[in-house]
């Protein structure tokens, strides 16, 4: 049995035999070696494997609360969500179809630890379009903050100044318009 053949299953032990050399076995260092001690190391190596997760990708499926439900092959197992992961990730990679990053611990089932990007993101990507939806939305910049599209720009600086430029600026109010200023320059 080839190595690429050999399969390790959580907590299980596997039979050294089955196991091609590797190159570090090769080596002049593991041809120094006894043939015990590569033999203990190749064992401790293999128990190191066994005690690691099992990790893969899968779809969700679904999002009921805390549960989700995972597509991983032709199955639909039940997942917890990693603290470190937001839920709005996950809610976003159920919208898109994004495959999500999913460990599996023996005994404790499947935990999702990463969603896997498919789609452009504002402030890394460039795109056509971008839509932001929130609450509320905070830019916040030390010295100056610009908007800018083609010839019409709006910037805001540190220093208490805003200036607008376009080649037509329009201003409406359904109600009170109100100008407030020292000063008023008109030209």
């Amino acid at each position: 049995m080839s190595r690429s053949q050999a399969r390790l299953e959580p907590g299980t032990g596997c039979d050294l035999s089955e196991l091609e050399s590797t190159p570090a076995a090769d080596s002049a260092e593991a041809a120094e070696a006894t043939p015990a001690a590569a033999t203990v190391d190749q064992h401790n190596a293999l128990q190191v494997l066994a005690m690691l997760p099992a990790c893969g990708t899968a779809r969700i499926h679904a999002l009921e609360g805390d549960r989700i439900r995972l597509a991983i092959g032709g199955d639909i197992v039940d997942a917890s969500r990693d603290p470190s992961v937001h839920p709005v990730v996950l809610q976003g990679a159920l919208a898109r179809g994004e495959r999500v990053l999913a460990e599996h611990h023996t005994g404790e089932g499947w935990v999702v630890v990463g969603a896997l990007r498919t789609q452009p993101s504002p402030g890394i990507d460039r795109a056509q379009e971008y839509t932001i939806e929130a609450d509320r939305v905070h830019i916040r910049a030390d010295s100056e903050i610009a908007l800018t599209a083609r010839a019409s720009s709006l910037v805001l600086r540190a220093i208490g100044e805003v200036e607008t430029y376009a080649e037509r600026i329009l201003s409406r109010a359904e109600g009170l318009h109100k100008i407030v200023g020292r000063m008023l320059r008109l030209n």
